[in-house]
Formats: C-alpha cells, sequence, structure tokens
C-alpha cells in the first residue's frame, strides 16, 4: 500500500464526513490537513483538500465506490486508519451528530470493520495513540 494511496483516501473519507451539512468551512479545512498529516505522515496542501471538496460537490464518486476502491487498495491497516480519521474529524468540534455517526458507521462497514472493531478503533485511547504517532 503507498502512502500516497493512504493520504488520499484519509484525505477524501474526512472530507465526506465533515461536509455533511453541505459544506467544508475554513475551521474546519485546518483541522482536515492537520489529522491528515497526524494519521499519515504528509498534510495535503489546501489545494488537494479544495479538489475532494469539489468531487464531493460534483457528487463525482459515490462513496461506496470510494469504499470499494478502498476495499482493494488498502490493507487492513490502511483501512483502520481510514476508520479512524472519518471518526476523528465527526468528533473534531466536540460533539457527534447523529447524522455524522451514521456516516463514520456506514464508513466502517464499507470498509469490513465489524462493530466490536469500530468500537476498539474510536475508543479515547486508541485514537489518541494514532494521533501521538
Amino acid at each position: 500500500m503507498g502512502k500516497e494511496v493512504l493520504e488520499a483516501m484519509v484525505r477524501r473519507v474526512m472530507v465526506r464526513v465533515a461536509m455533511i451539512d453541505g459544506q467544508l468551512h475554513q475551521s474546519e479545512l485546518a483541522r482536515l490537513r492537520w489529522n491528515v498529516g497526524r494519521l499519515t505522515g504528509h498534510t495535503p496542501s489546501e489545494a488537494q483538500v479544495q479538489a475532494d471538496v469539489a468531487e464531493v460537490q460534483a457528487r463525482a464518486v459515490p462513496l461506496d465506490e470510494l469504499l470499494a476502491q478502498a476495499r482493494e487498495q488498502l490493507d487492513v491497516e490502511g483501512r483502520r486508519a481510514v476508520v479512524r480519521a472519518a471518526y476523528i474529524i465527526a468528533t473534531a468540534d466536540g460533539e457527534v451528530p447523529a447524522a455524522e455517526e451514521q456516516l463514520v458507521q456506514q464508513i466502517a462497514r464499507g470498509l469490513g470493520i465489524s462493530r466490536q472493531e469500530f468500537r476498539a478503533l474510536v475508543s479515547p485511547m486508541a485514537l489518541a495513540r494514532a494521533l501521538e504517532s
């Protein structure tokens, strides 16, 4: 699995979660870029994230198709990183609205992550470790 593939999947999924309300606010953009950098080792440019935003707005790639690509291109650790990333951006403002929670669970299911593994991945300790490494 290439780092570029992992970064792109993490970024694209985080954008989808952050844009559940149809917008990506400037504060969310900065937080998203920082978190992608922490999780993948490479902070994307603002232009890369804006391209992902345009993809979401144009509905260019349906979520199911994106998740199918991720299943094919990422190993299990990569898929876990994508789920962590989705949850991290969903919880970034301190609470997780029901729609975001459902979307993150849909992402986990689409990546073949069981409920039990999902709960372990999004535990506070697991998320803290992911951001520290």
